[in-house]
C-alpha cells in the first residue's frame, strides 16, 4: 500500500479546510476521472445535493494553450476558470455556476452538471433528449450563434482574453514539423524540403483563417464538452464545460472543432447542413470568405492534432491515437482543392497517400529511440 506523501497530506488538508469554509465538510467525496492536465475533480454528495470540487494546485505546471510564450510551461492557475465563467454567463451560455473559490490555493466549488454529455446521448441514439443526432448538433450550433451574436454586439471589447494572430497558429504547428513528419518522411532531404514548403504554405494560408473575422472561441468545442442539464422546467439545457482556455480567434474555429472532430465522424452532409444553419443567422457574413476561413482553420486544427499524435508517440510511446490519422488527413483535404489549392498541392507533393495512414509501429519505435538521444 502506497503511503501519502507530505505534499499530498498538505493538499488533503487544504481541500478539507476549503470544504469546511464552504459548508461541505460532511459530504461524500468521490474522485472523477482526471482531464488531460493537472486539474483534478471530485464529486461532492450530501443528501439530495451535489457539487464538484476543482483542484488545480498553483505549484503544478500548466502547458500554455495559446502559443504566446517561448517556454510553454506555465504555473497553474484557476483565474482563467473564474474569468471565463463570468464572461460566458454574460454571453448567455449555460455554464457551471461558481459557488465558492480560493484562487490562491487553486480550489473552486462549481455546479455539478451530471454525467450526460452529448457524446453519451449520441451513443444512445440521441434518445436522451428526444431529438436525435441532428437535433443535438443543432443545439450545439445554436450555442455558437448565441456567443457570436454577443461578440458582434460588442462582447469582445475589454473581455480580457488572449487575441490570436497567425503567429499563434504557427507556433501551435511546430510539433507537426518536429514530432510528426519524421514518422512519415525518413529521408532528411525530402523532409527538409517538405518543411520549407510547409512554412511557405503557412505564410499564404494562415492570414486566410481571418477572412470571416474573429470571435470569442471556446477552443475545445466538441460533444464531449457539451452536456444535457436539467433546467427545472421538465426539459434540459445545453450545458457547456471546459472553456477555461477561451481566446479571441477566427470565426469558424469552434464550428470546425465541432463538425470536423476526428473522434466523431458526422459526414459531409450533416456538416454542410449545420454550416448553412449557422450562416443563416449571420446574413452579413460573406459565404465564400467564411468557407475559405473554415477550411483554413480546420487545416490548422488537424495539423496541430497530428503534431500532438506524433508527440505522444515519440515522447510517451503512445500510439493508440494513430487510428485517427487517416481521418485527420481526410479533413485537411476536404474542400481544399476548391478553396485552398496550395494546401491540396502541398499534400499531394509531399505526403503520398500511403503516408497518410498510421505510421508503422517499427517506424514509431525507431523515431522514439532517435528522439530520446537528442
Amino acid at each position: 500500500m502506497s503511503r501519502t506523501t507530505p505534499d499530498q497530506e498538505r493538499r488533503n488538508f487544504e481541500r478539507q479546510d476549503f470544504l469546511v469554509a464552504c459548508g461541505w465538510q460532511n459530504a461524500q467525496v468521490s474522485p472523477l476521472v482526471d482531464d488531460a492536465s493537472a486539474r483534478k475533480y471530485f464529486r461532492l454528495e450530501r443528501r439530495h445535493d451535489t457539487a464538484l470540487l476543482m483542484d488545480f494546485p498553483p505549484y503544478e505546471i500548466h502547458v500554455d494553450p495559446h502559443g504566446i510564450y517561448d517556454d510553454p510551461e506555465r504555473p497553474a492557475s484557476v483565474a482563467p476558470v473564474l474569468h471565463t465563467t463570468t464572461l460566458f454567463e454574460r454571453a448567455g451560455w449555460r455554464v457551471p455556476e461558481i459557488q465558492a473559490s480560493d484562487e490562491k490555493r487553486g480550489l473552486v466549488l462549481i455546479e455539478d452538471f451530471g454525467d450526460i454529455t452529448f457524446t453519451r446521448a449520441l451513443q444512445a441514439g440521441g434518445i436522451m433528449d428526444g431529438t436525435g443526432k441532428d437535433g443535438l448538433y443543432l443545439r450545439a450550433v445554436e450555442q455558437l450563434i448565441i456567443l457570436h451574436r454577443f461578440c458582434d454586439g460588442g462582447g469582445m471589447v475589454d473581455c480580457g482574453l488572449v487575441q490570436y494572430g497567425p503567429d499563434n497558429f504557427r507556433k501551435m504547428l511546430a510539433s507537426f514539423k518536429n514530432d510528426y513528419l519524421p514518422l512519415i518522411i525518413d529521408d532528411d532531404a525530402k523532409r527538409a524540403a517538405a518543411i520549407m514548403a510547409f512554412d511557405q504554405l503557412l505564410d499564404d494560408v494562415l492570414p486566410m483563417c481571418w477572412q470571416a473575422g474573429e470571435v470569442i472561441i471556446h477552443r475545445d468545442y466538441h460533444v464531449d464538452n457539451l452536456m444535457l442539464v436539467e433546467n427545472g422546467d421538465g426539459g434540459d439545457d445545453c450545458g457547456i464545460i471546459d472553456f477555461q482556455d477561451a481566446a479571441i480567434a477566427t470565426r469558424p474555429y469552434d464550428l470546425a472543432s465541432l463538425l470536423r472532430d476526428v473522434r466523431h465522424d458526422i459526414g459531409p452532409d450533416l456538416e454542410n447542413r449545420m454550416k448553412q444553419f449557422y450562416l443563416a443567422a449571420f446574413p452579413n457574413v460573406d459565404r465564400s470568405d467564411f468557407e475559405t476561413s473554415y477550411i483554413a482553420t480546420s487545416m490548422v486544427r488537424n495539423f496541430r492534432i497530428l503534431g500532438r499524435f506524433g508527440w505522444l508517440a515519440v515522447k510517451a510511446g503512445k500510439t493508440r491515437y494513430f487510428d485517427f490519422i487517416p481521418r485527420c488527413w481526410e479533413l485537411i483535404l476536404r474542400g481544399a482543392a476548391d478553396h485552398l489549392p496550395a494546401l491540396d498541392q502541398w499534400v499531394q507533393t509531399h505526403i503520398p497517400e500511403q503516408a497518410r495512414k498510421a505510421p508503422a509501429l517499427a517506424q514509431t519505435k525507431s523515431a522514439s529511440t532517435s528522439e530520446a538521444r537528442l
